[in-house]
């Protein structure tokens, strides 16, 4: 039996949303890398016996964590949401072929 084109065009994008992922997951690694090196060079740099660092530093890492915290909670909502349409659109596939 031929493929039909439907099963080509679905096959396809699935691929295109996991290339797609992948390179988004190099992106947050480098990312953290950069992150990580930001905050390597502010505990270098910080006089933590002045309390004016203290107070900046514990700023900025929790106001970083909270963040990170909030996109990665996006980021599985997003990742679901889309997995769920996906699974729906190739039950409703499947149900189409079949009828036929």
């Amino acid at each position: 039996m031929t493929e039909q084109p439907w099963n080509n065009a679905s096959r396809n994008a699935l691929d295109r949303i996991d290339r797609s992922e992948r390179r988004f997951c190099l992106f947050v690694i480098l990312l953290v890398a950069v992150e990580m090196l930001f905050l390597w060079g502010f505990v270098r740099l910080a006089e933590f016996s002045n309390p004016v660092h203290v107070l900046i530093f514990w700023s900025a890492v929790s106001t970083h964590t909270l963040l990170m915290f909030g996109l990665a909670i996006l980021w599985g909502h997003v990742s679901r949401s889309t997995r769920l349409v996906l699974k729906a659109i190739d039950l409703s596939t499947q149900r189409f072929n079949q009828k036929d």
